[in-house]
């Protein structure tokens, strides 16, 4: 769901190497939606160990992301990741399901809004959209997250991992969408060009 428009030819072809990020996002993002799906009776240890590194992993991801989209120099570059990343620290060595609720919702909300504010003030970036809306789907999960605490791990993985899923659905589509748009902007050499136009 890359922000497609008539003016993508004019577009630098830097601006399509956010598919990385966005794949790592995708990747990371998928793989603990499926954990949570296929395991049934998830423990405290289990949230903490796989919420913990899909926090931490998460959070190297965001940051790289960002530092691919920036426009300027800014703290939001780093807030969001930086977040994440201690929330993935905390709940690897606190294993507590109040921990993975509170810090991680709050890392959740804040990396959410960072992608989110990065989206809506880089209206013209090839990933403008897809960030806004990756934002509000992670921002969310954060908000939904300390209402589960109570009923345990397998509630707090099962709304993680959903809003994981659906993120990972969407990165996904825009990351292979970036791919093929860096393709087609890429710079044809001359030998390449001379062979598809010979002269006679």
């Amino acid at each position: 769901m890359a922000d497609a428009s008539p003016a993508q030819g004019a577009r630098p072809a830097a601006e399509f190497s956010v598919w990385r990020p966005f794949l790592a996002r995708a990747v990371i993002s998928g793989v603990f939606g499926l954990v949570t799906i296929f395991w049934r009776e998830p423990t405290t240890a289990v949230l903490a160990v796989a919420g913990g590194l899909y926090l931490l992993f998460l959070g190297a991801a965001h940051l790289w992301t960002h530092r691919v989209v920036r426009m300027r120099p800014g703290a939001l570059q780093f807030v969001g990741g930086t977040f994440l990343g201690i929330a993935g620290v905390a709940t690897l060595i606190l294993v507590e399901d109040g921990v993975f609720a509170y810090a991680g919702a709050a890392a959740l909300v804040v990396a959410g809004c960072a992608d989110l504010v990065r989206g809506l003030a880089v209206r013209g970036h090839a990933a403008a959209r897809d960030l806004v809306t990756a934002g509000v789907v992670t921002a969310a999960t954060g908000v939904l997250l300390p209402f589960f605490e109570r009923l345990g791990a397998h509630a707090l993985l099962g709304v993680t991992g959903g809003g994981a899923l659906i993120t990972a659905v969407l990165l996904g589509i825009a990351a292979l969408s970036l791919r093929h748009d860096s393709a087609l902007s890429a710079p044809v050499s001359p030998g390449a060009a001379q062979r598809e136009n010979p002269v006679n």
